[in-house]
């Protein structure tokens, strides 16, 4: 919109009374504003297969996703964008008036416009409507869903409207048209606000189903605190469920990169339990309900579930010993609900004797601190 008017300023400035110089400059910021408004409809489109395709977490996952998946439906997308754009660049435009500015377009222009702006209209609809139902999603996360569709959508149907249908018959409601687009915007920013829109769009999905007996078999419906230095025999009993059939949950104060890596994780969910982490799979330690939020979100829709929360330690140190309890409290009555199997490890000298027997009360114990406070759960391995 700024350089659109910059060129119409400089060309009436440089042009002065010679009409056909002015009509070459509107022309030009038409072209170059339709080019942009595309290039833009181009990176809504990335949003949105990034919003619901859970293993994409950086560009290098983006690229993979676009060379192992392909085709898919995003380069479907591509190709209609870039036909739109090269159709605003090489079509022949009629000026018929300066001002107002009244535009003779040609049909296969408006129908390849059309078909463009349609594409915008349908894809986030029809990503978003087949993520969801694979995820479950909550009444809040539909709600900001159905938020950033209405946004996009009517983006689109105005920029369509504004800058190609109503100048096309001597009518400029550009200035109004783009206080909308512009309300718009900020509805499909409202709709993302702090990512709690991503973080709950996890899809539960088992690791493998190897046909092995698995090493570790614990009894489900119980949260178990393994007392550890380092969560190593907390992270080798998620894997070995996972690996079994079991869908499964990592909260990590790891990168998810290296979880993945190390343990040999593709299908399972990571979320990074970071402050400042950027990713879209992060989440902040601070309020502990975020935690919470997507621990329950992920109980509540899988099947035989466990979730592995990493990390003990480092939201006390982010809350307070009491919020975090009482975190615990609320994730073990939902374990317990839904059958579930939460690991919590943490370092039992990081907390003192009242602290650890807070925890005894609501957990069962594992790991190989765990005789010196209290009985440890049957494990067979």
């Amino acid at each position: 919109m700024i350089l659109n008017v910059l060129i119409n300023v400089y060309t009436i400035q440089a042009s002065g009374s010679d009409v056909a110089a002015i009509k070459a400059g509107v022309l030009l910021s038409k072209r170059v504003q339709g080019m942009f408004d595309y290039l833009f409809g181009t990176t809504i489109g990335a949003f949105i297969v990034i919003a619901t395709t859970p293993a994409i977490s950086s560009p290098k996952d983006f690229w993979r996703y676009m060379t192992e998946e392909f085709p898919n439906s995003y380069v479907f997308y591509l190709f209609v964008m870039v036909l739109a754009i090269v159709t605003i660049w090489v079509s022949p435009v009629t000026i018929v008036s300066v001002n107002p500015t009244i535009l003779s377009l040609e049909p296969y222009f408006l129908f390849v416009n059309g078909v463009a702006v349609a594409t915008v209209i349908l894809f986030a609809p029809y990503r978003f409507s087949i993520h969801m139902r694979r995820t479950k999603a909550g009444e809040e996360v539909r709600r900001d869903t159905f938020l950033i569709i209405f946004g996009i959508s009517g983006f689109a149907v105005g920029e369509l409207l504004f800058e190609i249908l109503l100048p096309n018959y001597g009518i400029d409601l550009r200035a109004p048209g783009f206080i909308l687009e512009m309300a718009l915007v900020g509805l499909i920013a409202y709709g993302v606000r702090e990512k709690s829109f991503l973080q709950e769009l996890i899809v539960p999905e088992a690791e493998a189903h190897l046909p092995t007996k698995p090493t570790f078999s614990l009894e489900r419906g119980y949260t178990y605190a393994v007392l550890e230095r380092d969560a190593s025999q907390a992270f080798e009993i998620f894997k070995d469920s996972v690996t079994h059939g079991a869908q499964g949950l990592c909260i990590t104060r790891r990168a998810p990169k290296a979880v993945m890596t190390e343990y040999g994780l593709e299908r399972t969910p990571i979320l990074w339990l970071s402050r400042v982490a950027t990713e879209k799979n992060a989440v902040r330690p601070s309020p502990p309900e975020k935690v919470a939020m997507a621990v329950e979100h992920f109980i509540e829709v899988s099947e035989k579930s466990i979730v592995l929360l990493d990390g003990f330690e480092y939201l006390v140190s982010h809350n307070d010993f009491g919020s975090v309890l009482a975190l615990l409290h609320d994730l073990n009555e939902s374990v317990v609900m839904r059958d579930s199997i939460l690991l919590v490890p943490f370092d039992p000298t990081a907390f003192n004797e009242r602290e650890i027997a807070l925890v005894r009360r609501e957990v069962k114990l594992l790991g190989p601190l765990a005789e010196d406070f209290g009985t440890v759960a049957k494990i067979s391995r």
